[in-house]
């Protein structure tokens, strides 16, 4: 067997435990066979489709959660939650100033998580970050798949790459000059997207102006 068919046999078992309090769309209902003998671009774009489709389900129930209904120029939902708790952060224009708009979301109808949201500018060189995306992101050098592997570096000095079979996705919606992009990425990859999600959710993860409603 394949290290591709071994990869979607481990990641299928993964998903299914790791989604169990989550509300699945129909299109992340796999069939194992076809999972093991689909091609990697077939395979991917599934599992694209799937990571969107969770994201959108996610926003929609922060939407009415919070009544809010905007168009972002950047949106990361960050699916995964071991507390039943997901995150939904929007990148905003207002006025020329992009501000930050971060709220928590439950995973499923049956999770009581407290709802919290974080409203704030964000720093000027994580604005300078997004702002490069909107240019950069729409081409298609830029995977909208990313790998789920990561580069360890062995005692040795080489260099080795380890898949990573866990479901931690962070979905991101950029809309770039060409047109929005969707891109899904493991919480663990490294690359330009992973980076500039971890600039945007890192404003979120040090600030003191999170706003909860804990009933």
């Amino acid at each position: 067997m394949t290290r591709t068919s071994l990869a979607a046999l481990g990641a299928l078992f993964l998903a299914t435990s790791a989604h169990a309090l989550e509300d699945l769309p129909d299109s992340c209902a796999s069939d194992l066979s076809s999972a093991v003998y689909a091609s990697r671009d077939e395979a991917d774009q599934a599992e694209l489709q799937c990571d969107i489709d969770r994201a959108d389900l996610l926003v929609r129930r922060a939407d009415t959660i919070f009544d809010t209904a905007q168009t972002p120029l950047m949106r990361i939902v960050d699916t995964a939650a071991p507390s039943g708790a997901a995150y939904v952060y929007d990148v905003v224009d207002a006025s020329g100033t992009m501000m930050l708009d971060a709220r928590t979301v439950p995973v499923g109808d049956d999770v009581k998580v407290p709802m919290c949201r974080l409203q704030t500018q964000l720093p000027t060189a994580v604005a300078s970050k997004v702002a490069l995306s909107l240019l950069t992101a729409g081409g298609t050098d830029v995977p909208a798949y990313g790998n789920r592997q990561k580069m360890v570096t062995n005692a040795d000095g080489s260099r080795s790459f380890e898949l990573l079979l866990s479901s931690h996705d962070v979905v991101t919606l950029i809309e770039t000059t060409n047109g929005p992009r969707h891109f899904s990425r493991h919480a663990e990859a490294t690359d330009s997207i992973a980076e500039l999600n971890r600039s945007v959710i890192g404003v979120a993860n040090f600030s003191d102006g999170w706003v909860c409603n804990t009933n």
